[in-house]
């Protein structure tokens, strides 16, 4: 291999890890129930509603609540990893 060649491999290499680093050092993730979804803006005052194998909390009362509901703090559902319901709880 030419000099220049390992120049340019080393280089790479460089970036590469520089990258890798920069990337794992964010901090902590939030880690929410569903990959598509978009964390909390705002804590909800109160209790909302969730259910065990949903991702979203609500208002009590929503409609779009399926199932056995459980009520917990706006903020522990958030802590939780629940998102906002887009209908009941809309920006």
């Amino acid at each position: 291999m030419t000099e220049r060649t390992w120049i340019v491999s080393v280089a790479v290499a460089t970036i590469l890890a520089g990258g890798w680093i920069a990337a794992t050092r964010r901090g902590p993730v939030l880690l929410l129930r569903s990959a598509h979804a978009e964390p909390a803006s705002l804590v909800p005052p109160g209790t909302v509603v969730v259910t065990a194998s949903g991702k979203t909390f609500h208002r009590e009362g929503c409609a779009f609540v399926h199932g056995p509901a459980l009520r917990l703090a706006g903020a522990q559902a958030v802590a939780d990893g629940f998102t906002p319901c887009t209908r009941c709880l809309a920006r």
